[in-house]
């Protein structure tokens, strides 16, 4: 007797409906963080005194909150259905160590950018919008090195999704040398980050790209 196992029914529904599912999450992480850079925000430097922070962000709350929702909130939810996804499937193919290690690490990371939206909400409408310039640069030098700590998580992410993609059918292969290359970059510009060191923060740039094309190639090839 033979069993016949076939994709049409409830099961290859759902998988389906998260193949899917996990495209437009990967296409929207890019889609979210393009938009949040076009709104035309104001960027003082990470190093900035808070006099600078004040005179840049005053008068441009709703591009300045428009930026950090879709950055720190909406580019977030994006990442963390594309992580938890990567778990599913790594569990479905025998390696759930290596998924749920993948997904805690970007996790981790969403929860510190929804705390970064929390402190963008309360830097252009409590701080900034009240003038107080020392508490302005105390609170954006914070915010900043938050971020660079996000950058440390999301390259631990992105060396355990290389390693599933080298170990594993759930990503390419082809992933396994871009998520490491972004690792590398994304721990220069979290270091330049963490001490307010505008030369190696402007390395973001490298890894911001890296991140967006390794995140939706992850939603789309998995």
């Amino acid at each position: 007797m033979t069993t016949q196992v076939t994709t049409g029914g409830p099961a290859g529904i759902q998988n389906r409906a998260a193949r899917r599912l996990a495209v437009l999450a990967g296409v929207g992480y890019t889609v979210a963080w393009v938009a949040s850079q076009a709104v035309g925000a104001p960027s003082p430097s990470v190093s900035a005194s808070g006099r600078q922070v004040v005179a840049a962000l005053a008068g441009h709350d709703g591009p300045t909150m428009t930026m950090f929702v879709l950055a720190e909130g909406i580019a977030a939810v994006a990442l963390a259905i594309v992580v938890l996804l990567v778990a599913r499937a790594a569990r479905w193919q025998g390696t759930p160590r290596a998924g749920l290690t993948a997904a805690g690490f970007g996790l981790a990371a969403v929860v510190v950018s929804w705390v970064e939206l929390a402190m963008g909400a309360w830097l252009v409408f409590g701080v900034v919008a009240s003038g107080r310039a020392a508490t302005a640069g105390a609170l954006w030098h914070a915010l900043n090195r938050v971020d660079g700590g996000k950058m440390f998580l999301l390259a631990a992410m992105a060396v355990a999704l290389a390693v599933l993609s080298m170990t594993s059918a759930v990503l390419p292969r082809w992933l396994a040398p871009v998520g490491l290359l972004l690792a590398v970059s994304l721990v220069i510009s979290g270091i330049g980050w963490l001490l307010l060191a505008p030369g190696l923060a402007a390395s973001v740039i490298v890894s911001g790209v890296l991140l967006l094309v390794f995140v939706t190639a992850t939603g789309i090839t998995m």
